[in-house]
């Protein structure tokens, strides 16, 4: 063990059979109730290919991320195209952000870059789409609580 390890701790690594690997932040000691900070990354498939890459920042405890955290998020992914591009494409035409000229052709355009936890041990995330070519465009921001869309912003 090093010196920085000795003093700050050590990352550790999760591997999900799914979701790929995690990375946690330093963590120090054995304590099981402290919250940590865990990072993933995976792909999701437009078109076919795996080009877009998804950070996933979760939370967990000293061995592992959230069990429930890791499920929603498997399942987000699972049902990305058949359930929840459809619930947002419904949010995007009920607050007419589809009359933009860069949002008219969003679920080619855009794609998934980042899932953040917004509770240390509960369901509530933020998902951000951004351009996949276009960095002008605005970034569109899904508040997700109790795996439903709660909230659909652009900044």
């Amino acid at each position: 063990m090093g010196l920085i390890s000795y003093i700050f701790g050590s990352k550790k690594v999760f591997n999900h059979p799914y979701l790929g690997e995690f990375v946690s932040q330093r963590i120090k000691g054995n304590n099981t109730s402290k919250t940590y900070y865990w990072i993933g990354k995976t792909n999701l498939y437009y078109n076919d290919s795996a080009d877009c890459v998804t950070s996933i920042f979760i939370n967990g405890n000293n061995t592992s991320p959230y069990p429930n955290q890791l499920n929603f998020i498997s399942d987000l992914l699972k049902n990305w195209k058949n359930d929840y591009l459809l619930k947002i494409e419904n949010e995007i035409s009920n607050q007419y952000f589809f009359k933009k000229q860069e949002l008219k052709n969003w679920k080619n355009e855009f794609f998934l870059a980042a899932i953040y936890t917004n509770n240390d041990k509960g369901l509530d995330f933020e998902l951000n789409l951004e351009s996949k070519q276009n960095q002008e465009y605005p970034t569109i921001s899904i508040a997700v609580k109790n795996g439903s869309i709660s909230k659909v912003e652009l900044y």
